[in-house]
């Protein structure tokens, strides 16, 4: 579980900012939006308003690129491959010299002290390297070293059993150590690379104009998991659903030529309709004959269906082709659901800051200075309001920034080419 990460000079995000799972206060009247670790509170979710172009959605995508080059980057970068990395360009000319930075604190399970540890990771790059990495993890009150990685020296706590040689061997300049120490059985390494692959459950953009690949493999191998999906398909209105079909294309690719065809790579690719029921008869519709709406709880299918688990997803406009009702019905089930899962979300939709479903540090607004850098704070950074005040009015007032400054004026001139009252 997330306690808080920090983001520096990645896409529009230039000086240093922090997004907190951590609570301002306890709320005991919504227990239900904590996670609990020996004691410790950690809040559930995570919202970003902010106007178009603010950079709300570049916190999300930093945080995905970040997370998944800890756990990826060893298998997905080749070596003297430029690493993906999108550095904030406001500032300079040559970008190769732009450093990005990711903190993260966090809770996972560690195999070693059978319980959930907090861990903090560190991180700089540039487009060509890691500069620098480093772990540490608290078993008891005082952090413990685990590694701390200068470019290409390392140096290894005493808490790291195993072949560390190994490591250093196959280590590469452009891929994180975390990753590259899957290929080891180092435990207090491999403890955090499995907690980002298997708890961290992707982001979801509005769009994508069909299901991933992913999602369709796991709801063609889980039968449970179908089986919730056209559920939720059916008791969120969509009540003609009665099955999710999915059927798989093999297809042969012939990356060389002189490959004999036994040595042909085979890639499964799969394609679902969404089976309707009508008079007692079925009737099989492609999924890109559906709504978008219809695609989109789809997708919002996974995140409940993991939340009985350490997990975090990440939700770019929850409300995008979604009926307010049912974003709400979402939210509501996914914080009853849940027991050590988390989401970072991004939205427009001002109805939810009086809903009752979001607590004040868990609202979070981006602005855009003037020299573009997207500042990020919570409601509960901003004081002198009482709680049973409307939220949404405050904000629609301004008392919160990140909303948009619409010049009505300069675009009835722009075309209307005059001024027109």
């Amino acid at each position: 579980m997330i306690l808080e990460f920090s983001i520096t000079n990645t896409y529009s995000i230039g000086e240093k900012q922090t997004i907190s799972f951590e609570p301002a206060s306890y709320d005991k009247e919504n227990k239900n939006h904590y996670i609990d670790i020996d004691g410790i509170k950690i809040l559930k979710l995570a919202c970003i308003y902010g106007s178009n172009a603010a950079g709300k959605t570049n916190m999300a995508v930093a945080l995905n690129f970040y997370l998944r080059f800890m756990a990826y980057s060893f298998y997905t970068t080749k070596p003297e491959e430029k690493i993906p990395f999108v550095p904030y360009f406001f500032e300079t000319e040559n970008l190769d010299d732009v450093c990005g930075e990711f903190d993260l604190v966090f809770f996972a399970y560690s195999t070693e002290e059978k319980k959930y540890i907090k861990y903090h990771y560190y991180l700089r790059i540039n487009r060509n390297e890691v500069l620098e990495e480093s772990l540490n993890y608290y078993p008891k009150r005082l952090p413990r070293l685990i590694f701390n990685r200068n470019k290409m020296n390392i140096e290894w706590g005493n808490s790291v059993k195993g072949a560390k040689k190994a490591i250093e061997d196959i280590l590469i300049s452009n891929c994180s150590l975390i990753s590259a120490s899957s290929k080891t059985k180092i435990s207090v390494l491999n403890d955090v690379f499995f907690y980002i692959v298997n708890r961290y459950k992707g982001f979801f953009s509005p769009f994508n104009n069909e299901i991933p690949q992913s999602l369709l493999e796991k709801l063609d191998n889980d039968e449970s998991l179908k089986n919730k999906a056209t559920g939720f398909l059916s008791f969120a209105d969509f009540g003609s659903i009665s099955d999710i079909s999915i059927k798989k294309e093999i297809k042969e690719s012939n990356e060389n030529l002189s490959l004999t065809a036994s040595n042909n790579k085979e890639k499964t690719n799969r394609r679902a309709s969404l089976v309707h029921k009508y008079n007692q008869k079925e009737y099989p519709l492609p999924l890109g004959l559906e709504s978008a709406g219809t695609i989109r709880v789809l997708e919002l299918i996974e995140p409940l269906v993991n939340s009985s688990e350490s997990s975090l997803t990440i939700i770019d406009e929850i409300e995008a082709s979604l009926h307010q009702d049912l974003i709400e019905a979402f939210l509501r089930l996914f914080l009853e659901l849940s027991k050590n899962a988390q989401l970072l979300f991004t939205t427009h939709n001002q109805e939810l800051l009086d809903s009752g479903l979001i607590l004040d540090d868990e609202v979070w607004f981006c602005t855009k200075t003037q020299n573009g850098n997207s500042v990020y704070n919570s409601i509960s950074d901003f004081t002198g309001f009482r709680k049973e005040v409307s939220r949404k009015k405050l904000y629609q007032a301004g008392k919160f920034g990140g909303l948009p400054n619409i010049d009505i004026q300069g675009l009835k001139e722009l075309f209307y080419g005059k001024k027109k009252d």
